[in-house]
């Protein structure tokens, strides 16, 4: 996939939202692009992390132990919670499927975009975090 195209599907993704296609040529410059094979651990629960991910193709999944409590599709991210608070890693992630990822690292987010950018890409990533939060609370009243 060449930049074009992963910056055209990029747009569509919620943690850009609001960003100019100038934000957006120069977050992509200095993101990675990474294909998972289908089994592979992306990252192990209580791991550190300073890398968030979005999901260009394929699907990943977010495991408990052995139980997989969320499937993640193209055009969502996940390891967000990395960036923001800077803990171990809450779950672990594996691509049930191949797939190719999307990275951007914490360095990323402190030396290379402004403060509009990175304010809005923060208010992107809590809007994230609260629907994921409203979600589990519905299943857990259910």
């Amino acid at each position: 996939m060449d930049m074009a195209k992963i910056q055209k599907y990029l747009e569509k993704v919620d943690l850009f939202k609001g960003l100019t296609p100038e934000d957006m040529v120069k977050i992509f410059s200095k993101g990675l692009t990474m294909n998972c094979a289908k089994g592979e651990v992306i990252f192990y629960k209580g791991t550190e992390g300073n890398q968030m991910y979005v999901v260009l193709g394929g699907k990943v999944g977010v495991f408990e132990g052995q139980q997989c409590i969320a499937t993640i599709l193209p055009g969502d991210s996940f390891g967000e919670m990395a960036l923001v608070n800077k803990e171990p890693r809450s779950a672990t992630v594996i691509a049930l499927e191949d797939c190719r990822l999307f990275v951007l690292n914490e360095t990323t987010f402190e030396h290379l975009m402004t403060k509009r950018v990175a304010i809005r890409m923060l208010f992107n990533i809590i809007g994230t975090l609260s629907r994921r939060l409203k979600e589990s609370n519905l299943r857990l009243a259910h």
